[in-house]
């Protein structure tokens, strides 16, 4: 005769089951269960060194979703060369429905229309670093009214496209990874120990008989520079005595050079109102010149008269010619 089945026994099992089966959903499924997630994807430029699937998809610093895969290839319609030369890398995310609700937040982004609506009032896609030490990046999205929509429109995918932005802080994400790098690779050890042989060296100085004499002569020396000092004061002060004494003789003789300036001036425009051309004085003496002239030429023919008839003295001019 057979033994009777426990019906605890066997509920106990049936449940179990069940609990492990549920267990194992979720598990499997990484918690997607319960959760409505929609896909989004957008072409970013450039490196996106940092990040990693599972990533978190912040939208003004509040989690709404998360990275599910990072992909490398070209866009539609972009031959390879031109790719190479303007990289994009699609990033693909997910965002749960059921927690943007719960934040509070009155948009479905399941809706086509809705999602067209945020990205024409200006949601962009950014990398923003989550942690500056580890490098490690996040999605942020957040509203940027004049950034432009540029959208690739990839239709081999059904997931939503977020147009991307850049905020230009690229260049202080590789400063600070070149930064950490060097400080990485900083001989830290090293560098203490020529610290302390620099300190050795400053203290061995200072002990030093040189610099003991050097400190030893230094009052003397503050001394002679003080009596300098006050030698170049007295000297100063005896100068500016003696230029208080001077300065009446100097401006009487600044007086007396202004007046005869001023006689010479004077005598200079006297001289050149004689000297005019057409003035009284020239023009008598340019008569007086021309006489003395007309005399001199005929003393001149007088003197030749008389070397070629020498008796015309004694008999006159008139009696040589009878």
């Amino acid at each position: 005769m057979s033994r009777r089945a426990n019906p605890t026994v066997v509920g106990f099992f049936v449940v179990a089951g069940v609990l492990l089966t549920v267990v194992a959903v979720i598990m499997l499924g990484g918690g997607r269960l319960f959760h409505d997630r929609v896909g989004f994807m957008s072409w970013f430029e450039g490196s996106v060194t940092g990040l990693q699937v599972g990533a978190p998809v912040k939208f003004k610093g509040v989690p709404i979703g998360q990275v599910t895969a990072i992909r490398l290839e070209n866009p539609p319609g972009v031959s390879a060369e031109d790719w190479r030369r303007d990289v994009r890398i699609p990033v693909f995310y997910d965002l749960d429905r059921n927690l943007i609700s719960r934040q509070g937040a009155a948009v479905d982004v399941g809706d086509p229309n809705e999602v067209a609506e945020l990205i024409a009032s200006g949601m962009r896609a950014e990398l923003t670093v989550e942690s500056i030490l580890t490098g490690r990046k996040y999605i942020a999205l957040d509203i940027y009214p004049d950034s432009p929509a540029l959208l690739v429109g990839d239709t081999e995918y059904d997931d939503f496209e977020v147009p991307t932005i850049t905020t230009g802080l690229e260049w202080l994400e590789r400063d600070v990874q070149g930064l950490m790098a060097k400080l990485t690779a900083l001989d830290v050890e090293g560098l203490v120990e020529a610290i302390k042989d620099a300190a050795n060296q400053i203290g061995g100085l200072t002990s030093g008989p040189e610099l003991q004499e050097a400190l030893a002569e230094l009052p003397e020396a503050l001394d002679q520079s003080r009596r300098t000092l006050a030698a170049i004061e007295t000297l100063a002060v005896s100068s500016d005595s003696t230029m208080r004494a001077l300065r009446p003789n100097i401006d009487a003789s600044t007086e007396d050079l202004e007046s005869a300036a001023r006689e010479l001036e004077a005598t200079l425009a006297s001289v050149r109102a004689v000297l005019e051309p057409g003035s009284p004085l020239l023009s008598d003496l340019e008569r007086s010149l021309s006489g003395i002239a007309a005399a001199a030429q005929a003393i001149a023919e007088l003197a030749d008269y008389l070397q070629q008839n020498p008796s015309a003295l004694l008999r006159g001019k008139d009696v040589e010619d009878n």
